[in-house]
């Protein structure tokens, strides 16, 4: 299945003058998923994350931007913050999508093998794509992982039309955008 909609909340225009409860409503009639860029600032409290679930209709998927406070690089306090995250995004239970990691180009590639690595250990499986360099790529595929934007297996895509014979994501930083992809896909499949 691909899960497609837009990276953060729409909130200019006709949605800005909407209650939030109006704004989800609208949005949950539109599209199938969203990616909470907000996860990228802050990890959500338990409570917040039980709140989004609850909200969710069947078959409505959050993706989240992994925390910025990660380093890539393996260690105690680097294994408590992921592990961290990734359980309260495995509490959004059907509810949840796929998480994107924004990799600073300045990773070490060693030690990025490494935390790869830790986070297989963790045991928390799901869908996870890295924003990558290149030459970085090549260390997720043991994991079944994608880069972002390099269709395998599966995608995750950003501001690019998917493959629409391909499971994933696909997100656009605006809603017009996201409208005519989910538009195109449609048409694709008949």
């Amino acid at each position: 299945m691909l899960y497609l909609g837009t990276s953060g909340w729409p909130s200019g225009g006709e949605w800005s003058g909407l209650s939030p409860r109006q704004r989800r409503r609208r949005y949950f009639g539109l599209f199938n998923s969203i990616e909470l860029v907000q996860t990228h600032r802050r990890v959500p409290d338990w409570d917040v994350v039980g709140r989004w679930r609850a909200y969710a209709p069947a078959g409505f998927v959050y993706s989240w931007v992994a925390p910025r406070y990660l380093t890539y690089r393996p260690g105690g306090e680097e294994r408590r913050g992921l592990r961290r995250f990734l359980r309260r995004h495995k509490r959004l239970g059907r509810a949840r999508g796929g998480v994107r990691f924004v990799v600073p180009d300045r990773a070490d590639p060693v030690a990025f093998a490494e935390w790869l690595a830790m986070l297989a250990e963790l045991e928390l499986p799901g869908d996870y794509a890295f924003e990558v360099k290149e030459e970085l790529s090549g260390l997720l595929e043991p994991y079944g992982w994608v880069a972002v934007n390099r269709p395998a297996a599966w995608q995750y895509v950003l501001d690019r039309p998917p493959l629409p014979d391909l499971p994933g994501y696909a997100y656009y930083g605006s809603l017009s955008a996201a409208l005519r992809h989910q538009h195109e896909v449609a048409s694709e499949r008949g």
